[in-house]
């Protein structure tokens, strides 16, 4: 019927509104396979069990960033990502924006 509105009349844009986001979000922040990456380990991981993991793994640590459980590391070979994940960490992600090395931060490993 014309004219009449329901709350399910949008609910088909949105859906496709938040796939595109979803998508966009997942494409930006998909890992290299080699070079930086983030690796995200699970909450309370310390800093000295992420080093440790990742020098395990075959990467270099690069530095810290925003997070305490999420360091950035150098993968130098399309292996480490499988490695680093059979290491305890959660996934690894671009190391860009919120994931970016943070330069400013000191830390004591």
């Amino acid at each position: 019927m014309i004219g009449r509105n329901t709350k399910y009349d949008l609910l088909p844009a949105l859906l496709i509104a938040v796939l595109a986001f979803g998508g966009g979000v997942a494409a930006n922040y998909a890992p290299p396979q080699l070079g930086q990456m983030a690796v995200v380990f699970p909450w309370g991981t310390t800093e000295k069990q992420a080093l440790g993991a990742i020098i395990a793994a075959g990467g270099s640590y690069v530095g810290p960033t925003r997070f305490g459980n999420i360091p950035v590391a150098m993968a130098t070979d399309a292996g480490f990502a499988a490695r680093i994940r059979a290491a305890g960490a959660m996934l690894t992600l671009a190391a860009q924006g919120l994931c970016a090395p943070n330069q400013t931060q000191t830390t004591a490993i």
